[in-house]
């Protein structure tokens, strides 16, 4: 019979006890009456016109069409004492005129009503909370037989302290300031609060059986506090073990990245070695030997038939391509090298810069070239001049063959909202399948029969970018053309490091 009294179910019937101002009610009830709202139930508020406005006030604060509520039934704000029988509460009429309330929302097309409201306007004087017991205990099997949610608020420093210890009778679940109780220990059946004197006596076993579901609920109670200092202590274990691991691991980190550290520096004072072995031991003999081809041709050229002068011809053009393999490799490594001049930098100025020097390598070759105005970023100046130079020079060898060749510099938005910097052209394109090659030194993707070049220029981009902390990429279609996207830092490392430790205590 009392079986739902130990149920995990919250009580549709609650009470709000509450101190400090008026306004500390709304934490609870603004959800209580919004979540009404929102399911098709009837809400109703009774409390002083004063609680009235500032609910009204905070409603329409959350979103809610207050007048619209109101003229289609769902919401009503009310400051009615009508129930009060000469200023005096009678329990059995507010009974039967919540019922009617009650019928009349089930009638309208809602699911029911949703009422909460100041208990010390609803009852009057304090003489009347002489009877909140029994209003109470009636009111708790109106909730049992009809559709109806509500939750009484008893402001602490208002009502009669005999009127707190009542609602914590008669209630199943308690808000203490915005904490729901779900399940409250001090809770009496109405079954047992309105029995009367004839009736006592044939209800001892009702009452017996409440008692050992009272003792039940409280071992439960004591239980689950157990259990919960168990697993707050378990936890606290597990959490000083983890610790423990996380500093292990740093510690291991921190070897590792020392090791790697002079790993790293030593294969930098290698590199450095091979630069200059190529650097002295590479372009000596290849000047000489560009240079004894140009005096074999100036000297003896009359003595070579035309298959002679071919082949001479092959010796100076794979010799100069040779050495611009060779400046290419040293440039790649000036790259690692050099220190960043981070400034704030007009790469459109940039753009527009690099532009009219490769126009003036071919004066006569008509192309559309478009660069948006405001492209921004802060970066090394000659480094990202060098960016714009290979790019922009790609974008015109490869549109060297369109009818209507068009070049485009600009920049889009990323998914996250960042800045994505592009350079895109209608020209030759390439299988995406090949993309992975695309930024390694020395790969190419066309013929140098095709389209002249070293294969150096991407692999050159690609650590610029990398070295600014950006990333690049491409998209192309054969015969379509391609777009080589790129990030760069929209500010100077020293703030972008000022913002990374505040993001950091932040989540600390």
């Amino acid at each position: 019979m009392y079986a739902d009294l130990v149920s995990d179910e919250v009580s549709r019937h609650k009470c709000l006890i509450y101190d400090g101002q008026p306004s500390d009610q709304l934490s609870v009830v603004i959800p209580f009456l919004m979540d009404g709202l929102q399911n098709n139930w009837r809400c109703l508020y009774l409390a002083s016109p004063e609680m009235v406005r500032m609910l009204g006030t905070a409603l329409a604060a959350r979103g809610v069409d207050i007048r619209r509520e109101i003229r289609r039934g769902s919401l009503i704000l009310s400051s009615d004492r009508s129930h009060l029988v000469g200023g005096t509460f009678d329990p059995a009429k507010m009974i039967d005129g919540l019922c009617a309330l009650i019928d009349r929302a089930v009638n309208d097309g809602f699911r029911g009503l949703c009422a909460t409201g100041d208990m010390k306007w609803e009852l009057g004087t304090d003489e009347d909370f002489d009877r909140l017991l029994e209003y109470e205990a009636l009111l708790e099997q109106v909730f049992r037989d009809k559709p109806l949610r509500g939750l009484c608020q008893y402001h602490r420093d208002v009502i009669p302290r005999q009127a707190v210890r009542d609602a914590l009778v008669t209630h199943r679940s308690v808000y203490i300031g915005d904490v729901l109780n779900r399940d409250n220990l001090f809770y009496v059946p109405p079954e047992l609060l309105l029995e009367t004197p004839d009736s006592a006596a044939s209800s001892g076993s009702q009452q017996g059986e409440w008692m050992c579901q009272q003792i039940i609920r409280v071992l439960n109670a004591e239980d689950n506090r157990d259990k919960a200092l168990a697993a707050l202590r378990d936890s606290e274990a597990r959490q000083r073990h983890l610790a423990e691991q996380l500093a292990e691991m740093n510690r291991d980190l921190e070897r590792r990245v020392a090791e790697r550290t002079a790993e790293l520096e030593v294969a930098n004072r290698q590199l450095e070695a091979y630069s200059y072995s190529v650097s002295h031991d590479l372009r000596s003999p290849l000047q000489a030997i560009i240079g004894f081809s140009e005096m074999l041709g100036e000297e003896c050229g009359q003595a070579l038939d035309e298959r002679g002068h071919r082949h001479l011809g092959r010796v100076r053009t794979n010799a100069q391509r040779m050495g611009e393999l060779i400046e290419g490799l040293l440039a790649l490594g000036r790259i690692a090298k050099t220190d960043l001049n981070h400034e704030s930098v007009d790469l459109s100025a940039l753009a527009e810069e690099v532009a009219r020097e490769i126009r003036e390598t071919e004066p006569e070759r008509q192309a559309d070239l478009a660069i948006h105005g405001g492209l921004r970023a802060f970066g090394d100046r000659v480094l990202l001049r060098a960016v714009f130079s290979n790019l922009l020079g790609n974008a015109w060898k490869f549109t060297s063959k369109c009818t209507n060749p068009r070049i485009e510099v600009g920049k889009t938005r990323d998914s996250a909202g960042g800045t994505v910097f592009f350079v895109r052209d209608n020209g030759a394109g390439f299988e995406m399948k090949y993309a992975q090659r695309l930024f390694g030194p020395f790969q190419r993707l066309h013929s140098k029969d095709e389209f002249p070049g070293t294969g150096v220029g991407l692999a050159t981009v690609q650590r610029i970018i990398g070295r600014h902390g950006g990333r690049i990429w491409a998209e192309s279609h054969p015969g379509q053309g391609t777009t080589f996207f790129f990030t760069l830092p929209d500010e100077a490392p020293a703030a972008r490091q000022r913002g990374i430790r505040r993001v950091q205590e932040i989540v600390s």
